[in-house]
């Protein structure tokens, strides 16, 4: 009852089953559910619909006030119990490992009151590896890039947008077009470029280079790091994200390539069918604060 109660003072403090959904980490038709068995127990309705926006009833109204004085009263008893606990399980978190080492500082600021309350670990993947965690029921949420051709994600799970972000022309600072003030996409014909095993990412920089008629050579390689390696030493070009190109690397730039954009969106990947603990809702908000801004 108590998280049902919940949901109905979520909906009444936001007006919007939309947003209640994303503050709670759970998808429209789990509001819906909430909100209807209220209205059942009770016999009565509690809210209405008035010029596009969630409104309460007069019996709603009394509801929420109580709702909230009972909401009040658990939250102050569980931070009691939580602060008299010796030991407290880790969170654990699942993320792509680029995610983890290039947003570590924004994620995990030891200042903040989730790090502070509760520990976590951290589990770094690549985008095949962290789908089978979610897949194997071993991860509950992970933070990864959003690809919308990965239908099985995209219709399976609740997806929580965070950030996009631009996949740059990746390339040797003693490569010949690293000089050149403008780069067009057909100054990339015939050349090798560099891919990790992702085959979502692949996706995108194919049909990118495909919708500029740009004929090149694929080469497939394990992830950035593996990539930024190779391209030190021979004439290839890739595209990633600018965060993979430290600024004090003066042996690799990052540059535009004229009319052409490749963005990748990343967000929270969050199971619907697994139950997330307090101590998880309060990092998959810290997350969403940290990532979206």
């Amino acid at each position: 009852m108590l998280s049902k109660l919940k949901t109905f003072s979520v909906l009444a403090r936001c007006g919007s089953y939309t947003e209640a959904a994303k503050m709670l980490f759970c998808s429209q038709p789990a509001v819906t559910q909430h909100i209807k068995f209220l209205e059942n127990y009770y016999q009565d309705k509690l809210v209405i619909r008035k010029n596009h926006q969630v409104v309460l009833t007069e019996r709603g109204t009394i509801l929420k006030k109580y709702a909230d004085q009972l909401i009040g009263l658990f939250e102050e008893m569980d931070d009691r119990m939580s602060s008299a606990a010796v030991i407290q399980e880790p969170v654990s978190l699942y993320m792509s490992q680029y995610i983890a080492e290039n947003y570590f500082c924004e994620l995990f600021d030891a200042e903040h009151s989730c790090c502070r309350k509760c520990p976590c670990e951290i589990n770094g993947f690549c985008y095949k590896e962290l789908r089978e965690k979610l897949f194997e029921k071993k991860a509950k949420f992970a933070v990864m890039p959003i690809y919308r051709s990965d239908l099985q994600i995209q219709q399976s799970y609740t997806i929580q947008p965070l950030f996009e972000e631009e996949l740059y022309l990746v390339l040797s600072a003693a490569h010949p077009l690293a000089q050149r003030k403008v780069i067009y996409a057909k100054d990339l014909k015939d050349m090798p470029v560099l891919l990790t095993q992702s085959v979502y990412l692949q996706e995108l920089v194919k049909q990118a280079l495909s919708g500029k008629e740009v004929p090149v050579f694929y080469m497939q390689m394990t992830d950035f790091k593996i990539i930024k390696k190779a391209l030190e030493q021979n004439a290839a070009v890739s595209f990633m994200p600018k965060k993979v190109v430290s600024p004090k690397d003066s042996t690799l730039v990052c540059r535009s390539v004229k009319g052409m954009r490749i963005k990748r969106e990343n967000g929270l990947v969050i199971d619907p069918t697994q139950l997330l603990t307090e101590a998880e809702e309060a990092y998959c908000r810290h997350i969403t604060e940290q990532l979206s801004s």
